[in-house]
């Protein structure tokens, strides 16, 4: 099985968590003890788990509250099994890709 893509998004709740307590991201970053751009461009590129930790502790929560909960994860992608292609927009549609695999 060769896996050509599979993006699984998380949306980070940073400024809304923020807004809810009262701060602005300035602060935020004020509290971090970093600049406000460096803040900013943590959350829009892939911030790391410290990173993630040190911003849930300046806001008091856990780090998992720091993300949207969603019921369903955004899952997309092409995986190859065998000789046929399966496109995946779902967890279901990777199960199923998966299965078919197995059989090989």
């Amino acid at each position: 099985m060769r896996i050509y893509k599979l993006d699984i998004m998380a949306t980070l709740r940073v400024k809304q968590i923020a807004k809810e307590r009262g701060l602005t991201l300035a602060k935020v970053a004020e509290l971090l003890g970093v600049h406000p751009v460096n803040l900013s461009t943590a959350l829009n590129g892939n911030p790391t788990l410290t990173t993630l930790t040190k911003i849930a502790d300046a806001l008091g929560v856990e780090v998992v509250e720091l993300f949207e909960q969603t019921n369903k994860p955004n899952v997309s992608g092409f995986v190859k099994v065998g000789n046929k292609v399966w496109e995946i927009n779902s967890v279901s549609d990777l199960e199923k890709a998966l299965s078919k695999a197995k059989e090989l």
